[in-house]
């Protein structure tokens, strides 16, 4: 008797660890997002006061990157409720870079912890199952822009370093989208984000971009023409980029139903094409008019050189 009262003692203590294991597994996942939330919140507040150096800026940033690396091994767990959850941070954190990458483009330690972080992120949504393919898409274009930006002469900072991390991050977007059978995916931007749970993978509508509107407020007459130069240069890239995004477009689809494999490299040209008209438009708006053209004549490089696929 004394025997069985102890085994049964044993199996208790053991159904009971094995519980409480249970729903601390259970409760890790959203404690863990909880407080990558909760970080993004102080984050955004200081970047939002104006008041963050460069060294706050970097540390934010690899604190953004190991809040992700963290969450790897718990997706897993995951459960509707810590979905929903994530998809908010995923929102909030590539909010957070890009709003942080225009502010702080021109420290080279900064923009690589940006890189670092955007990485980290792709990556996350790339292999944790496809629940949030957009998260995985605006971070590799994130990233590529960023790189991208940091190719120009202007910064003298690691030129070569940078165009070899924006071929890497654009093919990294690239395999990603013919692997979903497109050469030309719609989220590049924190803003097509879907901000729904239902529709969260849904394609939103290829449409042109818009000229930017720029405050003439105290400019001299030389970055008047120049605004206007570049505003010009604006309107007729982002014409003939939106061409060939459709035309790419169609392209996908006659070659998914002849089922032929799509080439990473065209969707990557086509993100470094896209990336670089993106870049441009913010350029003109915070008034780097020089740069913006700059920009712009790398889009219609990049145009030039899908013309093998589009024909045109």
């Amino acid at each position: 008797m004394v025997r069985a009262l102890i085994a049964l003692a044993c199996l208790s203590v053991a159904v009971g660890s094995t519980a409480t294991a249970d729903a601390q597994r259970g409760a890790r996942s959203p404690g863990a997002q909880t407080l990558l939330r909760s970080d993004l919140d102080a984050m955004t507040a200081r970047l939002g006061r104006g008041r963050a150096t460069p060294r706050d800026v970097t540390a934010d940033a690899q604190r953004l990157g190991a809040g992700y690396r963290s969450l790897g091994p718990l997706v897993g767990s995951f459960g509707a409720a810590d979905y929903s959850l994530n998809r908010d941070v995923a929102r909030r954190s590539l909010y957070w870079l890009a709003g942080a990458s225009r502010l702080y483009a021109t420290d080279p330690f900064a923009v690589r912890s940006f890189l670092d972080a955007y990485d980290v992120i792709g990556g996350f949504y790339r292999d944790s199952g496809g629940f949030y393919a957009p998260g995985a898409y605006v971070a590799y274009a994130g990233a590529a822009r960023l790189a991208q930006r940091r190719t120009f002469d202007r910064y003298r900072a690691d030129p070569v370093w940078f165009a070899q991390a924006l071929d890497r991050y654009a093919l990294a977007y690239g395999t990603l989208a013919t692997l979903n059978g497109t050469l030309v995916p719609r989220w590049t931007t924190p803003q097509d984000l879907p901000a729904g749970d239902e529709a969260s993978n849904a394609l939103p509508v290829l449409t042109p971009m818009s000229v930017p509107k720029v405050d003439v407020t105290g400019l001299d007459g030389a970055q008047r023409q120049l605004l206007t130069d570049a505003r010009d240069r604006f309107r007729s890239v982002a014409s003939e980029v939106h061409g060939v995004r459709v035309l790419l477009d169609q392209l996908s689809e006659r070659l998914r139903q002849q089922g032929l494999t799509l080439n990473p490299a065209t969707a990557a040209t086509a993100l470094k094409m896209q990336s670089a008209l993106e870049d441009a438009s913010e350029l003109i708006q915070t008034k780097e008019f020089d740069t913006a053209i700059e920009s712009l004549r790398s889009a219609e490089a990049q145009r030039a050189r899908l013309r093998s696929a589009t024909g045109q």
